[in-house]
């Protein structure tokens, strides 16, 4: 079955939903980063959310969603955009699962601060940063919502792992609008109470469209899209990447390396440079640093006189 989500009202208007499927876009990241049962349980359910936040934004804008602490996964960080794609890593991938199993992910975070960065199309980029409630990725972006955005929204999510890999992921994210009735949302809070773990639910062929008929009895669904696991990382991207080294660095790696490879953090990807190409990137690495130069020595601008 295909990964994808839907959107729409419910609540006679007064509510915003989403709700997903994205079992094999988790696996698909799994399997990438090879990661541990524990990792993996992390890095999904990230991307997940990334992905439900994604639904909120449109045109080419991105949005990225990181988990950052003091524990031994260090931190979680996926990025989402409007079309339904999803990238993410993590601090270690290899980190042990515990004995009482991989669901709880807190303990692996430990304490720290969760941030949501906008990106929007003309570049311009919002950031914004709230403590870890629990660690547990839903209620840390329930609590960034109602602090940042002042939007109360509940979010469910939920995988179900095998012995070879995910079988099961998926979650919702509801959101109140200020017109909603409190005795609406105490409906909406006590069947969210009652819901069986979202991991079992997909694992069970529940779809997005039957999740959300659970939470509500009119809901309208206004949008499908597909999503799934795509890292938009090529060689040129990491060529550019060693130009910013300078032309003395890479002189030395030229120099030292018979060979050098860059891995990419979202998809674990290597690029392999040997020491001819290293070599013919040497003027681009020139040009980088004149560019700089240049921009270092740029005088700002004067400000306005006042007129007044």
């Amino acid at each position: 079955m295909r990964d994808y989500l839907v959107r729409g009202l419910a609540l006679g208007g007064h509510m915003k939903v989403v709700a997903i499927r994205s079992t094999t876009t988790v696996d698909a990241i799994r399997a990438a980063h090879d990661a541990s049962p524990l990792a993996s349980v992390a890095l999904g359910r990230v991307a997940t959310a990334a992905l439900l936040l994604g639904s909120t934004i449109k045109g080419r804008q991105q949005i990225g969603l990181q988990l950052r602490g003091n524990g031994p996964l260090h931190e979680i960080y996926a990025i989402a955009d409007a079309d339904g794609h999803v990238r993410a890593t993590c601090g270690e991938f290899k980190v042990p699962t515990p004995a009482t199993g991989p669901q709880r992910i807190a303990p692996a975070i430990g304490l720290g601060h969760l941030t949501v960065t906008k990106k929007l199309d003309a570049g311009d980029a919002y950031n914004g940063t709230v403590p870890l409630a629990n660690g547990e990725v839903a209620d840390d972006l329930a609590l960034y919502f109602l602090q940042s955005e002042q939007v109360p929204s509940a979010i469910g999510l939920g995988e179900k792992l095998g012995p070879d890999g995910v079988v099961a992921a998926g979650g919702f994210m509801v959101q109140a609008m200020p017109d909603i009735e409190d005795e609406d949302l105490g409906r909406v809070e006590a069947r969210i109470k009652a819901l069986p773990p979202i991991g079992e639910l997909i694992a069970l062929g529940v779809t997005p469209e039957a999740l959300l008929d659970r939470l509500f009895d009119d809901v309208e669904v206004l949008a499908r899209t597909d999503v799934g696991f795509r890292c938009p990382c090529n060689r040129e991207h990491f060529a550019r990447v060693l130009c910013t080294l300078g032309e003395a660095e890479l002189r030395s790696l030229v120099e030292e390396e018979e060979v050098t490879e860059l891995t990419c953090n979202f998809c674990s990807k290597a690029y392999t440079f040997d020491a001819e190409q290293m070599s013919a990137l040497l003027y681009g690495a020139r040009m980088y640093e004149e560019a700089s130069a240049r921009e270092k020595a740029t005088p700002e601008p004067e400000p306005e006189p006042d007129a007044s």
